[in-house]
């Protein structure tokens, strides 16, 4: 009986031997890879806070020396573009520009933030980017870029933009059901403003305009 347990257990042991010579080489890999990803991660976890931190103190400097935000933006589109604050820069940069007269140079920043890595970000640059090229007559780019997707939460304000860029192109029948499209998805919030567009059609439609 003894023999047959012996004999089992050295079967047993052959088995093991064969199977790590078949499979050794790949569990020491497996093991050498998890290992290694444990410590790439880690290691690019530091890289991302480290780039965060370092992009959030250029950022601050924009409110601080506002004179100094083509610098500031070189360096963060150099140095950390990947990060949503490259992209908040160029918004900030954006409303100095428009502020101070130079539309060009705010729509190309505006352009730049639209490309955000963050959703929210690039939304909100696409809607005033589209304002700003009503503005600067500039319709059928408006057009396009409010035309692109965008969330349900931006209904109201892509009808209302619509209408103002209708309003602008003389075509007063679309632009009063682009505001009304505004006022009906807006749940009765902040209404005055789209309520004097609208009203404000009642001549040109009246006389044909």
């Amino acid at each position: 009986m003894a023999d047959i347990e012996f004999k089992s257990d050295e079967e047993k042991a052959e088995e093991l031997k064969a199977w790590w010579r078949a499979n050794g080489t790949s569990v020491i890999a497996g093991v050498a890879l998890a290992i290694g990803g444990l410590f790439g991660y880690q290691q690019w976890k530091e890289y991302k806070i480290a780039q965060s931190e370092g992009a959030s103190k250029l950022f601050s400097q924009l409110s601080k020396q506002p004179e100094k935000a083509d610098e500031v933006l070189k360096q963060l589109n150099d140095k950390y573009s990947s990060t949503a604050y490259a992209s908040l820069a160029a918004l900030t940069a954006a409303k100095i520009s428009c502020e101070t007269g130079n539309t060009e140079k705010c729509i190309d920043e505006l352009r730049r933030a639209t490309q955000s890595p963050q959703d929210s970000v690039a939304n909100i640059a696409k809607i005033r980017l589209a304002r700003t090229l009503i503005s600067a007559g500039k319709l059928d780019e408006a057009e396009k870029v409010l035309n692109e997707k965008f969330p349900k939460a931006f209904e109201s304000l892509l009808s209302e933009l619509k209408g103002d860029l209708y309003y602008a192109r003389k075509d007063y029948a679309k632009a009063r059901e682009a505001y009304d499209r505004a006022i009906l998805s807006s749940g009765g919030q902040n209404i005055q403003g789209l309520q004097l567009k609208r009203d404000d059609l009642g001549d040109h439609l009246k006389s044909g305009a």
